[in-house]
């Protein structure tokens, strides 16, 4: 064993240390789509309210149903069964409401666009109700920006139309003003 290789400095095997590359949790990027190009700052707000805006909706159903099939709490009321009746049916009704506007907001709401060059097309990335990945292929210059006459409505619908639908995209997100403006159709590809 003494006349082994490895024993002696500078034979031998040597080792190399393989770097794992990190990643975020949430981010899935297919090899054929093309870079990356667009990544929302704030993605992880979004996701965040919208899975606690759901859970939310579902505990003050579950609870409502309890409500009314008689059941009723063992602990100190701190008021009387009037106004915490009256402060279910006001939970009942904007809860809906609330989760509505998240959904459209996260629905509407641009996470990842990838552009592959040798397509010469995008792959923008979206969410579903149910957390799905929803994948919107469209090519540079059909995307177009909302007149500025729009109104107030505008905020709540989008600013950007892509296969004739509203979406949330952000300039400053974009990694390049050069893909920016390719997606718009001012430069070229």
């Amino acid at each position: 064993m003494l006349v082994s290789s490895s024993y002696w400095p500078g034979c031998g095997r040597k080792e190399f240390v393989a770097l794992q590359q990190r990643r975020p949790v949430f981010w899935y990027h297919p090899p054929d789509v093309g870079e990356l190009v667009y990544k929302q700052s704030k993605r992880y707000y979004y996701l965040l309210s919208y899975c606690l805006v759901s859970a939310t909706v579902v505990c003050t159903l579950i609870n409502f149903a309890f409500r009314m099939s008689g059941y009723s709490s063992a602990t100190t009321r701190f008021v009387d069964k009037d106004t915490e009746f009256m402060f279910w049916c006001a939970a009942l009704a904007f809860s809906p409401l609330i989760y509505v506007m998240s959904y459209a907001l996260l629905s509407r709401m641009v996470i990842y666009i990838y552009y592959n060059e040798s397509k010469r097309q995008f792959l923008a990335t979206c969410y579903k109700w149910n957390m799905a990945r929803k994948n919107i292929v469209f090519k540079p210059g059909d995307v177009q920006l909302t007149p500025a006459d729009a109104g107030i409505l505008q905020l709540l619908r989008g600013f950007y139309r892509i296969n004739k639908k509203p979406y949330y995209i952000f300039a400053n997100d974009f990694l390049s003003n050069r893909h920016y403006n390719i997606m718009l159709g001012v430069i070229k590809p």
